[in-house]
């Protein structure tokens, strides 16, 4: 059994039916990971622990599972441990292009370059890969143009965000890759055009995916910037109208 949790998908939800995979089956590995995710989002941080501790006893082999530890340590800002898991995670599955764009993030907050640039190569690889049999893949676009940036290509990579945008300007994880590659893996920055890349996406975006940028060090170049702040203020009481207008059932 698979369980995902996606990166942008509201992960307010879901607890119930993870909560219901347990009662069938309590040694579902990937189920105790996606539920330590739900509850980090919650705020119930210990009870999380307990949950990644025993997806980890269960089967520390699991995609699933070291993904999860390594975006709840990357949310805890400890990205020493969240680099561990996340290069488990990419060695697990060659199609995964999420495990290597949060490493670079990672590298590159932490000034290893030269990492960075071997992550970088192994992502290109895959995200050409893909781009051959479908080469009107946004999302593979976004995480290409973090690595083509890391690499020094930055003119290439500009050129796919132009792409990815008229074939699908609608996908807000290519816009939110394409804002952190402008931002933090392109020099000098080019804050503008990545307010303008954002700017869709926290008009829509989930709490979860809000929380995850708050701490993500590829956006720290934006943080002084009013127009950024307004935005992120401006999604943070969408949200919680959004929450109230549930809660009072309206």
């Amino acid at each position: 059994m698979t369980l995902r949790f996606e990166l942008g998908k509201n992960s307010d939800d879901g607890l119930g039916s993870v909560e219901r995979a347990l009662a069938l089956d309590g040694a579902l590995a990937e189920a105790h990971a996606v539920k330590a995710r739900i509850l980090a989002q919650h705020g119930r941080h210990d009870e999380a622990a307990d949950e990644i501790e025993i997806a980890l006893r269960l089967d520390p082999e699991s995609y699933e599972v070291n993904r999860a530890v390594a975006y709840l340590r990357f949310r805890q800002q400890r990205l020493e441990e969240a680099i561990r898991y996340y290069e488990k995670s990419m060695s697990l599955m060659e199609t995964d292009l999420n495990s290597g764009t949060m490493l670079l993030t990672c590298y590159t907050a932490l000034r290893n370059y030269q990492a960075a640039l071997r992550v970088a190569r192994i992502n290109l690889s895959r995200v050409e890969k893909m781009l051959a049999q479908d080469p009107n893949n946004a999302t593979a676009m976004g995480s290409g143009a973090i690595a083509l940036a890391t690499l020094g290509e930055a003119e290439r990579a500009k050129d796919w965000i132009s792409r990815a945008l008229l074939i699908d300007p609608d996908n807000m994880n290519a816009r939110y890759n394409f804002a952190c590659s402008l931002t933090s893996f392109i020099k000098p920055p080019d804050v503008d055009t990545a307010l303008e890349l954002l700017g869709p996406f926290f008009e829509t975006v989930a709490s979860g995916f809000l929380k995850h940028a708050k701490v993500d060090p590829d956006l720290d170049p934006l943080r002084d910037d009013p127009r950024f702040n307004a935005m992120v203020a401006a999604a943070e009481l969408r949200i919680a109208a959004d929450g109230t207008a549930s809660e009072t059932g309206s």
